[in-house]
């Protein structure tokens, strides 16, 4: 890790009442534990993003768009996008670890003028894209465990009620488990990483061990079927769209910035490592998963995809029940990881004002955020009625969540760009004369695969197939500005000077 060295202008630009005044959100006898080692942060960033897992669920999307070509290809173009976004991002952690993640970041980094109003809607758009992915991911997990009852009860029909009530029991296990024993999510962080990666090599043997279901190296990587109904040259932008959720949740190891010792070194050693091993891993599975299909189109269609993948190569409800429980426990570990973030972010803005009922929501218990993480359990079951209601309005909820990330991670980039890198303070880890180049890169890759994210996914387009991404953000946006203009601008202080040991705030 390189280290990097600035002047540090605007030291004066925060108001004296934010450094001085003792706010009433503020506890400062509490403080988070340092739980997690450099060995755990890298095993919570990974099982959080564990891309060969985690994407078995999202490979319809570059399927339909050109088959196997443009899903393999498509993961290649999707890490080169999403390594140049993150590495500027992990030189960001480093020069401001904070649990708020880049809540902190983009307050650090904006002009002094603006900071208060960015640093409060980044804030808030965070917690909705966790909100959108603990939903998702949770749902997926009930939805297996349901499908696996079907798979042995042919009489079984699923109903959506019954797949959003196990989301709420599965839901408070998580809050539970999360709140009171923070320190063993870590440790068994560790486990599931190993377990994923041992995983990892089982399922390729048992994938490749199939020899009568073998396709053809053209199929894999040459026969382009797209069957999306976009134009060839639009639907390979779709492709690598859809694949670049194969590398999301990269952020994770920022949230616990403050648990773990020497942030600003170890927090980029997570993000990166994360990034190499996610890389290797899904190019890797969904190579060896293009050998063994014999169905595209039942892929494609199919509600679980991991599923019809066993069912197609191995033909046996025992081998695909087996991989199925190893898929809910993979799932199930990165739920348990996004209630220990999504607490964090929620505590890290709630001791800035930022949160209604800011001064009860920042207490710690068990130096745990628990009632901040009580919050996200709250959202969890209201926003699980939406999968009941409306099935095109969860999908569109869903899409939120890489859209939202993407955009809060490359924000205090595009600022870099205006203002100047030299506002980073010294840290562990710095991009040095890459950096400008990275940002700029990074920031144009996010506007454009913002874009992308916009489109429906096949065409036509029917009501049912409508991508209504902007409409929810909107939605999300205007909940926010009213909650800013009614209350929160009053109280929201910002990351003030008390809450960072040894920081100061610029």
């Amino acid at each position: 890790m390189a280290s990097g060295k600035s002047d540090i202008p605007d030291t004066a630009s925060i108001s004296q009442s934010h450094v001085e005044d003792k706010s009433p959100y503020m506890h400062p006898d509490e403080h988070l534990k340092k739980r997690f080692t450099l060995l755990s942060v890298i095993a919570f960033g990974f099982t959080t993003m564990n891309s060969w897992v985690a994407f078995a669920s999202g490979v319809a999307v570059p399927l339909s768009c050109g088959g196997g070509p443009a899903l393999i290809y498509g993961l290649i173009a999707a890490a080169v996008v999403m390594v140049i976004i993150n590495i500027g991002f992990a030189e960001l952690a480093s020069a401001f670890p904070s649990a708020g993640g880049q809540y902190h970041i983009v307050y650090m980094t904006f002009p002094p003028s603006t900071r208060r109003v960015a640093a409060f809607f980044t804030g808030w758009i965070s917690v909705i894209y966790i909100m959108a992915a603990t939903v998702s991911c949770n749902l997926f997990v009930a939805g297996s465990i349901l499908d696996v009852v079907g798979l042995w009860n042919e009489g079984y029909e699923t109903q959506a009620w019954h797949t959003y009530l196990l989301h709420i029991l599965l839901c408070i296990i998580a809050f539970v488990v999360t709140s009171r024993f923070p320190t063993a999510i870590g440790k068994l962080g560790v486990t599931i990483l190993v377990l994923s990666l041992v995983g990892f090599v089982a399922s390729l043997v048992t994938l490749l061990a199939v020899k009568d279901v073998k396709q053809t190296a053209d199929f894999v990587f040459r026969d382009y079927q797209n069957v999306s109904g976009w134009p060839d040259g639009w639907a390979i932008f779709i492709g690598i769209t859809g694949c670049l959720w194969a590398y999301s949740g990269v952020d994770a190891a920022t949230h616990v910035s403050e648990e773990v010792p020497n942030p600003s070194r170890n927090v980029p050693i997570a993000i990166i490592t994360t990034m190499v091993l996610g890389v290797i891993t899904v190019l890797a599975w969904n190579i060896a998963l293009m050998f063994v299909i014999t169905d595209l189109q039942a892929l494609i269609e199919s509600g679980v995809p991991i599923l019809e993948v066993y069912n197609q190569a191995l033909n046996s409800k025992v081998a695909t029940t087996i991989w199925a429980v190893y898929y809910m426990v993979m799932f199930y570990d990165i739920v348990l990881n996004l209630f220990i973030f999504a607490g964090r972010t929620i505590w890290s803005l709630s001791r800035d004002g930022g949160v209604p009922f800011s001064s009860f929501i920042s207490r710690l218990n068990w130096a745990s955020p628990v009632r901040a993480t009580a919050v996200m359990l709250v959202l969890q079951i209201i926003i699980g009625v939406l999968y009941v209601a409306s099935s095109t309005a969860y999908s569109s909820f869903i899409n939120l969540t890489l859209f939202a990330l993407n955009i809060t991670v490359a924000l205090p980039q595009a600022a870099l760009l205006f203002r100047g890198r030299g506002i980073l303070p010294e840290r562990a880890f710095s991009l040095g004369k890459f950096g400008y180049i990275t940002n700029a890169v990074a920031t144009l890759f996010v506007i454009f695969f913002s874009v992308c994210f916009c489109f429906p996914v096949g065409y036509p387009v029917t009501a049912s197939s409508m991508n209504y991404l902007i409409v929810v953000m909107a939605v999300g946006l205007a909940v926010t500005t009213i909650a800013w203009v009614a209350k929160l601008r009053k109280t929201f202080t910002g990351p003030r000077l008390d809450n960072y040991e040894g920081e100061s705030v610029h």
